[in-house]
């Protein structure tokens, strides 16, 4: 009994703990890939047919960007329903890099990590077999995105090319 008095004694007089401190995420780090958010049709690079649509968003404040990727059409317009969900956010405490965070329909789970060079977000990730795949979404004079996806096995002395989209809003 004198045990549970002083414990509740204890906890009329500690401080209550602070509240974390605010960030400002509008920032130029933390707003960095602002310029893919929006409402797109995605094509491939080159031609108008498309192919998905990405609805990407400020999330968290303003912190953090959430994608919602959904496309219809595959390789040769054969019709596939795939899903991809990516957020990315800058993170401050690891160095100040962007990181990214995909998961899609084929139970694939990919984490990005870069930033900006130049005008374009590159972010890169560990392969298979010891590979890096690497992602560089860029904006384009018209008020398209481009996003490109390669890979290398050889430590980036060569890179083959993957997907290769344009996204035009909606």
């Amino acid at each position: 009994m004198i045990q549970a008095i002083l414990f509740a004694a204890a906890l009329q007089t500690a401080p209550a703990p602070a509240p974390p401190p605010a960030i400002d995420c509008a920032d130029a780090d933390h707003s960095a890939f602002n310029f893919w958010i929006g409402d797109w049709d995605v094509s491939a690079t080159g031609t108008e047919t498309v192919v998905a649509r990405s609805v990407i968003s400020s999330t968290a404040g303003g912190c953090a960007i959430e994608e919602d990727y959904r496309q219809t059409v595959g390789p040769g317009g054969v019709a596939t329903t795939y899903h991809g969900v990516s957020f990315s956010a800058f993170d401050a405490r690891r160095g100040g890099v962007w990181r990214q965070f995909y998961m899609d329909s084929g139970g694939s789970v990919t984490v990005f990590e870069g930033g900006l060079r130049g005008d374009a977000m590159v972010l890169e990730a560990p392969g298979r077999g010891g590979g890096v795949q690497r992602m560089t979404v860029s904006p384009q004079a018209d008020g398209s995105v481009r996003q490109r996806g390669e890979s290398t096995t050889d430590g980036g002395a060569s890179w083959t090319p993957g997907y290769d989209f344009t996204y035009r809003r909606r």
